[in-house]
């Protein structure tokens, strides 16, 4: 009979092991589950900070590419700028000549000058004639204060500045959308902390919040980097 309880007692004590094993087997599902959602949550994440960081990488190039192309235009305005003073200066130069030459009555000096007037210029010297400006004290001092006095060079120069000013403001946005971005890496670290720290806690419910937090963090910043536009560089 001795002999025999111990081989009696080892059922028991497999029966008594047997609800061990199955509270073990109650808790790996729910185990399993958050390793499911913290792998998950971690994934999406870790993929969300890459696509920001691309983002935000492409837009710093078009910042700077925008920036660039703005003060080139603007170099190339200012050259225009001085051109066009260049040549209204020659403009008035020939015509005071022209004008000094008329009122000596030297008609030969007068016609030398006369030819030597740009076709920019023309428009406005008959524009000004026709003002009769030698009787008429309301006509404009010179041919270069009539409207018809336009140069292409000023025109230019208004168009390049013009376009200087759009790169500059699109590049001034490639910046906002830059900073934007790399914001939202932040709300994704906070989501990576927390989804990778929640593996440190055997309590369920400190588990669940930190997931719950990773998860908010997740979201919010996918919802900051959907409001964003997309660039290919």
């Amino acid at each position: 009979m001795t002999d025999s309880e111990p081989e009696n007692a080892e059922p028991g004590e497999r029966e008594d092991s047997e609800p061990e094993e199955s509270e073990a087997g109650d808790a790996s599902p729910r185990e399993r589950r958050f390793e499911i959602v913290a792998t998950v949550l971690l994934a999406l994440t870790a993929l969300a900070t890459a696509w920001s960081g691309y983002q935000a990488s492409l837009w710093d190039g078009v910042q700077s590419s925008n920036y660039t192309q703005a003060s080139a235009a603007r170099t190339q305005a200012s050259q225009k700028l001085t051109e066009a003073n260049q040549f209204r200066l020659a403009d008035l130069s020939v015509f005071e000549n022209y004008i000094d030459a008329t009122l000596d009555r030297d008609a030969q000096l007068a016609d030398f000058y006369r030819q030597r007037f740009r076709d920019e210029f023309e428009p406005a010297f008959e524009a000004w004639t026709a003002l009769d400006p030698l009787n008429n004290p309301d006509a404009p001092a010179s041919p270069l204060a009539m409207p018809e006095y336009q140069l292409a060079n000023d025109q230019e120069a208004e168009e390049l500045t013009a376009r200087a000013e759009a790169k500059f403001n699109e590049g001034e946005d490639a910046n906002r959308y830059s900073d934007t971005f790399t914001a939202t890496t932040l709300f994704f670290a906070a989501a990576l902390f927390f989804a990778a720290i929640s593996e440190r806690f055997a309590y369920r419910r400190a588990r669940a919040a930190l997931l719950g937090m990773a998860a908010v963090g997740l979201v919010g910043g996918t919802i900051l980097m959907l409001t964003q536009p997309v660039t290919t560089g």
